[in-house]
């Protein structure tokens, strides 16, 4: 498990979002790739799995995720709650998705909620998070996701009607603000981590060179969920033991705390 930075802490509490290049090698990548074309829809098994817990991601979820008496040697101390591929191939649109790509949140981060960034005590508190292996090329401005640096920390709305919306939907300002959004280039193998109170967007893929391919997973505090995870105990028990805690129950109070995964300690 590596360690989050300095700098990496630094620049996640400042913009909401982080991007590691090339953490995966050609080798690597080869076979990923090969599941997700071949028509894999989660992460769960096979290689792609091997990313859920992958050195690179879990000293940084540890940090953003978790609190030092939740943190052992035996089980991950947060949570996976979801997962997902997507294989957008050049001329992939955005009306495509149901949110006609409408920059979104999981909850209005100026609102006080479960899932609200937060940062207290020297330490950061990101709520749900997501991690997004890019297994292609991605070139800024073609199609990656992109984010409203900064909005994660935002005190006022944004413009909507409904101030509880998590999303932009309506707000007069919606053009200024995706002008404002950031996005990224990077290497086949790299990393995107931001947190859900972050505003967020999915675009027109344009790169004419290759399609995207990603896979997106999504991770909760110990003690927090957002997601129905709706994973089966069989594909869960397939997993080396300590992959296993990722899916247990939603629960730390009580002797020993929450450490081990079972059919009778699992997220639903």
């Amino acid at each position: 498990m590596l360690p989050m930075t300095d700098e990496q802490k630094f620049f996640f509490d400042l913009r909401g979002w982080i991007l590691l290049p090339a953490v995966l090698t050609a080798a690597q990548i080869e076979p990923l790739k090969a599941e997700v074309y071949g028509g894999a829809r989660q992460s769960y098994e096979g290689k792609l799995q091997e990313l859920l817990d992958h050195p690179a991601i879990t000293g940084i979820l540890t940090e953003i995720l978790a609190e030092d008496p939740f943190v052992q040697e035996d089980c991950h101390s947060f949570r996976c709650e979801g997962s997902f591929t997507t294989v957008r191939p050049p001329g992939w649109e955005k009306s495509e998705r149901g949110d006609n790509g409408l920059p979104h949140v999981v909850r209005p981060p100026q609102q006080a909620n479960a899932m609200r960034y937060q940062v207290a005590g020297g330490r950061i508190f990101a709520g749900l998070t997501r991690v997004v292996w890019e297994l292609e090329e991605v070139k800024e401005g073609q199609g990656c996701t992109t984010f409203l640096s900064g909005s994660h920390k935002a005190h006022f709305g944004y413009g909507g009607p409904n101030k509880w919306a998590p999303n932009i939907a309506d707000s007069p300002w919606e053009q200024a603000m995706r002008d404002t959004m950031d996005g990224y280039s990077c290497p086949p193998g790299s990393v995107a981590i931001f947190t859900e109170s972050l505003i967020h967007a999915a675009n027109d893929w344009t790169n004419p060179d290759n399609p995207r391919c990603a896979v997106f997973n999504a991770y909760n505090s110990v003690w927090s969920q957002w997601h129905r995870t709706n994973l089966s105990h069989d594909i869960i028990m397939s997993m080396p033991p300590k992959r296993r805690t990722l899916f247990r129950g939603t629960w730390q109070l009580g002797a020993g705390g929450n450490r081990e995964y079972s059919q009778d300690n699992r997220a639903l």
